[in-house]
C-alpha cells in the first residue's frame, strides 16, 4: 500500500483542472446550485436572530412568528431545489465524463492496452467519473460552508464582540484536527480503495472461469486465495475504522471546546449584564453552523485529493493519441492499381522492451495460401497483429503491392480482412447480430442464412427454437467450441474478405466439428490471399508457401517438400507433430 500511496502522491493539480475545464460539465446547473445554496444559508443565517427574539418573549412583535415560519419553510424550499441540482449535476457530470472515455477507450492504439489490465480500464469508466462528480459537489459545499463562515462571524460580531473574539483562537485548533483527521481518513481510505480494487479484480478474473477451477480440482487452493485477499481488505478496513475510532473524539472535541466557551464565557457575560441569555442561545445556533462549516473544509479535502488521482487516470485516456483511421488512399484505389501481395520490408517489433520481431522481410503473395509456422513465442502471432495493423512496426513497414500500408484508410484496410482464431470470440447477443457483427449495410435473413449454410452452422442454427435470434450468452457461453467456430466462419463469409487470416482455426475441436470446420474454411479459402497459423502441419499439405519463424527471424521460406529438406527446425516440428498423432490414433 506505501508504493501506491507514493504513486498517488506523484499526481499534480494539472491535469485535474484540465479535466474540470476542458470536459463537458453542466457548468450553469452548478452555478445555478450554488446559487440557491447560498439563498439557503442566507435564511439559515436569519433564523437565529428570529429564534433570539422570540426567546425574549416578543411572539407577537413584528410578525416574528410569520417570520420564523415564513423564513422555515423557505429553507425547506430552497434546500429543495438545491439538493434537486445537486442530485442533477452528479449523473450529468458522470454521464459526460464516460461519453468523452469511452471513444478513447475504442480508438486508442493497442499499445495503450498494453500496460493496464481491462479491469482497470473499466475503472476508468465506472468509479473515477464519481470521484471527479463529488469533488465538485464537494467545492459547492465548500463555497457555501465559507459564506456561512463569514456571516455567522460578522453576525456574531455585531451581538457581541467579546463572547466573538474569544471564539477566534479556536479555529485554528479546528483547522490542524480537521487537517490532521482529513489526511490519515484519505490515507487510509485510499489504501481501502486499493485493496477494494484487488478484490474485484480476484472474483471477476476467477468467477467466469469457474469451471477451469473446478476442473482441476482447485477450489481449496482458490478459496485460501480468496480468504487472502478477504483478509486483506479486511485488514486496510480495519486500519481505516481505527483512524476513525481516533477521529471522532478530536472533532467533537472541536464541538465541546467551542460550545464550552460560549456556554461559560456566555454565562459570565450574561451574569455582568453584557449579554442576554436569548444572545447565548443564539451564538449557540451559529457556533453549530462554524463547526459543521470548518469541518466541511476536511471532506472537502478529502474529496478533491481523491479527484486528482481519477483525474490524473481519466486525463491519460482523453489526452491518447487515437488512431487515424483516415489516411491518404483508398484501399479499392490501390488494390486496383497495384498487386494485392503483402511485403514485410526489414520489420522489427517490440512489446515495450520486450523484442519480438527482427529485421523480418518476406512476401505473401495475392489470392494464394501461406502458412506461418515455428515455436510457440516465435513471432507468428505478432505477425498476423501487424497485417491487421493493430500495432505499428518499431522498424520497416509494411506494404500491400507498392504501397505503404500506413498510407491506406485504416478502416477500409480492417475490413479488408477477415480474422478466425481458435477462440472464436463472441459477444452478447443473437447469432445474428454476431454473424453480422462489422458488417456495415443492412444484410437480408436469406444472406445471413447463406453465410451461416456456407459455414456448415445452420444445422444447428435450425435446432435453436429461435433460430437466428437465440441469445448466444456472455461470450457466446451458451455455444459449443465447434458452433462458435462455425458461427465465426460464417461472419467471415457475409464480410467476403480480400484476405484470410486463420489462426489455429480447428484446434480444439472434436472430430466431427473439426471435420465441418475445415469442410468450411476450404470454400472460404477459395481464391482469397489466405493467411494461417498452424501448428497441426497436417493442415499445410497443400499451401502454396510456408514460412518459417523461430525466435522473431524468418528462418526458412518455401513448399512443405522444400523445407523438409532445407530444415532441421521444420523437421523437428513435423517429427513432433507426427508423434503426437501417433500417440493420440493410439488412445482412440
Amino acid at each position: 500500500m506505501k508504493e501506491a500511496v507514493e504513486a498517488y502522491r506523484q499526481y499534480g493539480w494539472k491535469k485535474f483542472f484540465q479535466l474540470m475545464f476542458k470536459s463537458r460539465l453542466p457548468w450553469t446547473l452548478y452555478i445555478i446550485s450554488i446559487i440557491t445554496a447560498f439563498l439557503t444559508t442566507t435564511i439559515s443565517l436569519g433564523l437565529p436572530i428570529v429564534t433570539q427574539k422570540l426567546m425574549e418573549g416578543k411572539i407577537f412583535e413584528d410578525g416574528l412568528v410569520t417570520q420564523y415560519v415564513l423564513l422555515s419553510v423557505a429553507s425547506a424550499v430552497m434546500v429543495s431545489i438545491s439538493a434537486f441540482f445537486a442530485y442533477v449535476t452528479g449523473p450529468i457530470t458522470r454521464r459526460n465524463i464516460q461519453q468523452t472515455i469511452w471513444p478513447k477507450l475504442i480508438r486508442m492504439p493497442m499499445r495503450k492496452y498494453a500496460g493496464s489490465s481491462s479491469l482497470q480500464q473499466i475503472s476508468r469508466v465506472t468509479i473515477d467519473p464519481s470521484f471527479v462528480d463529488s469533488a465538485i459537489s464537494d467545492l459547492r459545499m465548500m463555497l457555501t460552508a465559507t459564506y456561512s463562515l463569514v456571516g455567522s462571524f460578522v453576525i456574531m460580531y455585531n451581538m457581541n464582540v467579546k463572547l466573538t473574539l474569544a471564539l477566534l483562537p479556536i479555529i485554528p485548533y479546528i483547522l490542524i484536527v480537521s487537517a490532521v483527521v482529513g489526511h490519515f481518513t484519505q490515507k487510509t481510505q485510499y489504501g481501502v480503495q486499493e485493496k477494494l480494487s484487488g478484490l474485484t479484480a480476484f472474483f471477476a478474473e476467477r468467477l467466469p472461469k469457474i469451471r477451469l477451477i473446478k476442473t482441476f480440482g482447485k477450489e481449496a487452493e482458490e478459496i485460501e486465495r480468496g480468504h487472502a485477499v478477504i483478509h486483506d481488505q479486511y485488514g486496510a478496513e480495519k486500519k481505516r475504522a481505527v483512524v476513525d475510532l481516533f477521529a471522532e473524539p478530536l472533532m467533537q472535541s472541536v464541538r465541546a471546546i467551542v460550545v464550552g466557551i460560549v456556554l461559560i464565557y456566555g454565562s459570565i457575560l450574561v451574569s455582568r449584564g453584557e449579554l442576554k441569555v436569548s444572545e447565548v442561545i443564539a451564538f449557540y445556533l451559529y457556533v453549530q453552523f462554524i463547526h459543521n462549516d470548518v469541518l466541511k473544509y476536511g471532506i472537502f479535502w478529502q474529496s478533491v485529493k481523491q479527484a486528482r488521482g481519477a483525474a490524473e487516470k481519466i486525463s491519460g485516456i482523453r489526452d491518447a493519441e487515437e488512431e487515424k483511421l483516415q489516411r491518404e488512399h483508398s484501399f479499392d484505389t490501390v488494390a486496383d492499381r497495384s498487386s494485392g501481395d503483402i511485403t514485410f520490408e526489414n520489420v522489427s517489433f517490440s512489446y515495450g522492451e520486450k523484442n519480438v520481431l527482427s529485421h523480418i522481410n518476406l512476401t505473401i503473395p495475392e489470392g494464394k495460401t501461406t502458412a506461418i509456422v515455428g515455436p510457440s513465442g516465435s513471432g507468428k502471432t505478432t505477425i498476423f497483429s501487424l497485417i491487421e495493423r493493430l500495432y505499428e512496426p518499431n522498424v520497416g513497414r509494411v506494404m500491400i503491392g507498392d504501397t505503404p500500408a500506413e498510407d491506406i484508410h485504416l478502416d477500409e484496410w480492417r475490413q479488408s480482412i477477415a480474422y478466425v482464431s481458435q477462440s472464436a470470440p463472441l459477444l452478447s447477443g443473437t447469432i445474428r447480430d454476431n454473424i453480422t457483427y462489422g458488417i456495415r449495410d443492412d444484410m437480408s435473413d436469406e444472406e445471413v442464412i447463406n453465410a451461416a449454410k456456407l459455414a456448415a452452422a445452420y444445422e444447428f442454427i435450425e435446432e435453436f427454437p429461435d433460430g437466428l435470434d437465440t441469445e448466444v450468452g456472455e461470450f457466446g457461453s451458451r455455444l459449443s467450441g465447434g458452433q462458435r467456430q462455425r458461427l465465426a466462419i460464417a461472419r467471415a463469409f457475409i464480410m467476403n474478405p480480400d484476405y484470410l487470416l486463420l489462426d489455429e482455426a480447428t484446434s480444439n475441436l472434436d472430430a466431427r466439428s473439426e471435420h465441418l470446420v475445415h469442410q468450411a474454411l476450404q470454400k472460404l479459402m477459395r481464391g482469397r490471399t489466405t493467411i494461417m497459423i498452424s501448428h497441426d502441419l497436417k493442415d499445410i499439405g497443400h499451401v502454396h508457401q510456408v514460412i518459417l519463424v523461430d525466435q522473431g527471424k524468418i528462418v526458412g521460406t518455401g513448399n512443405h517438400k522444400d523445407l523438409m529438406g532445407e530444415s532441421d527446425l521444420y523437421q523437428k516440428l513435423v517429427d513432433i507433430q507426427n508423434q503426437k498423432s501417433s500417440k493420440l490414433a493410439a488412445t482412440m
